[in-house]
C-alpha cells in the first residue's frame, strides 16, 4: 500500500487585543487574545478534535500560546522562538492608522513591497523570510507524520510564498483570518489542499476577516 503523504496544517493564532484595535504587534510578547480571540480558539479546537497530527510545533509568543492552550487542552506543545512574527522595531504597539497619517505612502508600501521599508529597530524582511524558511524546513526534515503549525499569518504567508516559488514581496497576495487552518500536502512538491479555511468560526466569531489589518 502506498504511503499516505504528510500534511502540514498551520494556524494563524486567534484574534488579539491588539488585532482588535489595528495596532502593529511583530514580536510583542505580552499580547492576549481578545475575547472573540478566545471563542475562536474554542471553535478551533472543536476543528482539531476531528484531525490527525503527530506533532504540535507553537510560536512561543503569547497570542499564539494562548491560543494553542485552549484549543489543545493538555496535548504536548513544543513552542519554537524561530516561528514568532516579523519584529517590527518602533511601528510596534502603534496604530495602523496612526502610522499611516504620520508616515504617507510608507504603510502602503510595505504591503505592496516590503522589502524595500526600512523600519527603524525592526528585522529586515528578507531576514525574516529567510528565517521562516529555514526552519521551516528544519523541522519538516527533523519530524514525521503530520504537523499542527500554530503560528502567525505572516509566518504562514511568508512560507507560502517560498514553497509555490513566488516572489517573498508577494507574501501580502495571501489573507487568512484568525484561527484559519491552511493545509499543505508534501507529496512530490509541496502542493496546497486548502488555504486559509475558516469554516470552524460563524459570521460573529469571524470578526476581521483576513490580514493584513486594514490600512484605512
Amino acid at each position: 500500500m502506498k504511503e499516505r503523504p504528510r500534511k502540514i496544517h498551520l494556524v494563524r493564532h486567534g484574534e488579539s487585543e491588539w488585532n482588535r484595535i489595528r495596532k502593529v504587534q511583530g514580536n510583542a510578547h505580552n499580547v492576549g487574545l481578545s475575547e472573540r480571540g478566545r471563542v475562536q480558539s474554542r471553535l478551533l479546537g472543536q476543528r482539531l478534535r476531528a484531525m490527525r497530527f503527530d506533532h504540535v510545533i507553537c510560536s512561543d509568543i503569547q497570542r499564539a500560546v494562548e491560543t494553542a492552550e485552549i484549543a489543545l487542552d493538555g496535548e504536548v506543545v513544543e513552542y519554537d522562538h524561530e516561528l514568532r512574527e516579523i519584529a517590527f522595531g518602533e511601528w510596534e504597539g502603534r496604530l495602523v492608522s496612526d502610522l499611516k497619517a504620520e508616515r504617507p505612502g510608507e504603510v502602503e508600501k510595505w504591503f505592496e513591497r516590503p522589502s524595500e521599508v526600512e523600519i527603524e529597530g525592526a528585522e529586515r524582511y528578507l531576514d525574516f523570510h529567510l528565517r521562516v524558511r529555514t526552519r521551516m524546513d528544519q523541522i519538516i526534515e527533523a519530524t514525521t507524520g503530520d504537523l499542527l503549525i500554530i503560528a502567525h499569518g505572516g509566518v504562514i504567508c511568508a512560507w507560502l510564498t517560498h514553497i509555490l516559488g513566488m516572489d517573498p514581496d508577494d507574501i501580502w497576495a495571501f489573507s487568512l483570518a484568525n484561527t484559519s487552518v491552511t493545509t499543505i500536502m508534501l507529496e512530490y512538491r509541496p502542493r496546497v489542499r486548502s488555504l486559509g479555511d475558516s469554516s470552524h468560526l460563524d459570521e460573529e466569531s469571524l470578526g476581521f476577516d483576513g490580514m493584513p489589518s486594514t490600512v484605512k
